[in-house]
């Protein structure tokens, strides 16, 4: 097969993933992708990408002349879309440049439309939020196919409030090494050397800035008997603000950006815990999403904290493991922390080391489905979008 990927940041990790995958399962890939200032920034594809030019997170206004000059950079690019079977968009603005291209070259390819996220304006009840609604049932109308990264997308906020009943695909963000049968090394065992103190790690995108607050007082609350270490950046507050944070407490480190899945097992092998809480949307996205940093350090065996009553809540309950919490959530996890025995700890990092591959481990199968819904799904629909 032969697609055309439109995405919003070629530098993203997950971008990069989504795109190899599709490479490794055999579909010839050309992209046309914007960059963000933030993170991998040396980042180059290996394959052919046409470079949109330059957007910023969340800032909308400036989106709508970055979209216009990226439909002017397709126009003039008829030849990649020769011959292409689908085009994949990752997130609204680029579907808008998919939509075009399919109506500018008369294309029959297929429209495959990923939401990775849902952003805040979409939940609101204002002028905008109802535009941007307006906007998303009109491509979910045109798409032959819906692929979520989390099943809470469908049931917190596409079902409910946009009406679909269309199909979709969910596609989770399992962790992806070269070798899936690869066994671990000593580094994955740190953890067990580290029994003077819980490690709670926080790595990745670190855009919550409620989480640093709450970090900051479970560090003061336990003292020596807790230890924060982070990685990654802070792409909402900035890197200053979020140092405030760290230089303010001795059990706090940050050991700056990393590289995926290259570091992951030093990084969860040497915590017993994985910080997977996120408000930065809370009661929309927050509480739907399936982090990413659940799966890497699922499959390590870091044990997930997690809030009440969300999606990760819902995934991993059944399977005993993780813990929920919620409000006052800083007390709660000083008080768990403080009661924890280091006996039942091993049992249920056990626990999660037994279910790693079942869990959070991307094994191959997962795309060779999605290529094969993007082949079943019919050349036009009819859904709800009231």
């Amino acid at each position: 097969m032969k697609a055309v990927y439109f995405g919003g940041d070629i530098t993203n990790p997950t971008s990069i993933l989504r795109i190899n995958s599709f490479r490794k399962a055999g579909v010839h890939v050309s992209s046309f992708t914007f960059r963000r200032r933030k993170f991998n920034s040396a980042f180059e594809p290996d394959w052919q990408n046409y470079h949109l030019g330059y957007t910023a997170d969340r800032n909308y206004s400036l989106r709508i002349l970055a979209i216009m000059r990226a439909c002017w950079i397709v126009a003039q690019n008829k030849r990649v879309f020769d011959g292409a079977d689908f085009l994949y968009a990752r997130m609204i603005d680029m579907a808008l440049i998919a939509q075009f291209a399919k109506w500018w070259f008369g294309l029959n390819s297929k429209l495959v439309y990923e939401i990775e996220d849902v952003q805040a304006v979409f939940f609101k009840k204002t002028n905008a939020g109802r535009f941007f609604r307006w906007v998303e049932r009109r491509i979910l109308a045109r798409a032959q196919l819906l692929v979520v990264l989390s099943p809470g997308f469908v049931r917190g906020y596409l079902a409910p409030i946009q009406g679909y009943e269309g199909p979709f695909f969910v596609l989770e963000n399992k962790l992806q090494l070269p070798s899936p049968d690869a066994p671990t090394s000593e580094l994955a065992d740190r953890w067990r050397t580290e029994r003077d103190r819980w490690i709670i790690g926080w790595f990745g995108t670190l855009r919550c800035a409620r989480s640093m607050s709450l970090l900051s007082e479970i560090a003061a609350r336990l003292g020596d008997r807790v230890e924060i270490r982070t990685r990654g950046f802070p792409t909402e507050t900035g890197l200053a603000y979020y140092l405030s944070f760290v230089e303010a407490h001795p059990n706090w480190s940050y050991g700056g950006e990393y590289s995926i899945p290259k570091d992951l097992e030093e990084m969860y092998g040497s915590v017993h815990f994985s910080w997977c809480f996120d408000f930065l949307d809370a009661g929309g996205n927050s509480n739907l999403l399936l982090a990413c940093r659940m799966y890497q350090g699922g499959y390590y065996g870091s044990v997930p904290l997690i809030s009440k009553d969300s999606e990760m809540e819902r995934f991993l309950a059944p399977h005993g493991i993780g813990h929920a919490f919620a409000e006052p959530i800083a007390e709660s996890i000083s008080t768990f922390l403080e009661g924890l025995t280091w006996t039942d700890y091993e049992k249920e990092r056990e626990k999660m080391l037994n279910l790693r591959r079942e869990l959070f481990l991307d094994t191959g199968a997962d795309m060779p489905r999605l290529i094969a819904a993007i082949r079943e799904a019919p050349q036009s629909l009819t859904m709800a979008t009231s």
